[in-house]
């Protein structure tokens, strides 16, 4: 019996994560630095609860591989593309992969095109990530029409070397905030998404994060004019895998933006700093975060507060 004939494709099921997790692992031992994502987040509202992620199981019913798609559509009234991001993962074991990519591309595209169908007012974009050591994964994306676009530098920051003060924002309010009402946290995904209307966040998936164990122990620090968000910064720690398989700690500051008529006013300097205090507090050694390399006034305020390109992701594209 071909592969192809033999593989059953579904949605994924709460009872899948263990074998999500493994797959994870055996991919990352082949191509180290790759990170592992949680296995609950593919359960979060923003994969529809697991909906839109699909699963290939083999004859025997082992997961070979998963695709998860995850939209983020812009608003009417935003010059910009719906982005649907996606992955096509299979076991590295495998002696056929083709044939569970090929299904799994298949899903994935057609999900893709059934989301872009119900938002037609904006152009939709099929985005993947990869790292440059992902070969086959490239080459496989590539063979079915995407083009590398722009790149993700993944940056981090010694945070045993001095921190600078940031400077003072008159007037404004600097605080952690718990956000624990709704309204507190619709008023910052508000916030956030008048920083970065062609990358809005949603509310179900901000408070999703807010149950996770990184926000347990994390914190949003946000600065404020009188109950007006200027703007903020997330900080948290987490576990990642380093390229000889090892785990470390590492803080991340992330969500960092200002609202547009406060830029160029040190606030987002000031609330970089805050963070990076917070995380050392915690007697972590290194702060991370990821930026576009294309956005070049943050590269140059984050290389200015010590941060250094550290790895280098790519984006490859396909309009649909």
């Amino acid at each position: 019996m071909a592969m192809n004939d033999a593989l059953t494709i579904r949605r994924l099921a709460p009872a899948d994560l263990p074998a999500i997790m493994r797959l994870q692992a055996g991919y990352a031992a082949e191509y180290p630095g790759v990170p592992v994502i949680p296995g609950e987040v593919y359960l979060s509202p923003g994969f529809e609860s697991g909906r839109n992620v699909f699963c290939a199981f083999d004859a025997a019913g082992g997961l070979v591989g998963y695709a998860p798609v995850y939209p983020v559509l812009v608003p009417d009234g935003v010059n910009a593309p719906h982005k649907i991001w996606a992955e096509v993962r299979v076991d590295p074991r495998l002696a056929e992969p083709l044939p569970v990519k090929g299904r799994l591309w298949e899903a994935v595209n057609g999900r893709a095109r059934e989301i872009a169908a119900a938002a037609p007012a904006h152009p939709s974009h099929l985005v993947f990530q990869y790292y440059p050591i992902e070969t086959p994964s490239i080459a496989y994306v590539l063979a079915q029409g995407c083009e590398h676009t722009e790149s993700i530098f993944q940056m981090a920051r010694d945070l045993s070397a001095p921190i600078p003060v940031g400077p003072e924002l008159p007037g404004l309010d600097v605080r952690r905030w718990r956000m624990a009402s709704e309204a507190e946290q619709r008023v910052y995904v508000q916030a956030h998404n008048a920083a970065f209307p062609d990358a809005p966040l949603a509310l179900g998936d901000w408070q999703y994060f807010m149950q996770s164990p990184q926000w347990a122990t994390g914190a949003c620090i946000a600065a404020f004019d009188g109950t007006e968000v200027v703007g903020s910064v997330t900080v948290f720690e987490d576990t990642v895998r380093d390229d000889s398989g090892g785990e470390l700690r590492v803080g991340f500051t992330e969500r960092i933006f200002v609202r547009p008529a406060w830029r160029r006013r040190g606030v987002a300097r000031h609330l970089i700093g805050e963070g990076l205090r917070y995380l050392k507090a915690r007697n972590l050694g290194e702060a991370c975060l990821e930026v576009l390399a294309e956005n070049r006034q943050a590269l140059r305020l984050y290389e200015d507060m010590s941060y250094r390109v550290a790895r280098e992701s790519r984006l490859y594209v396909m309009h649909i």
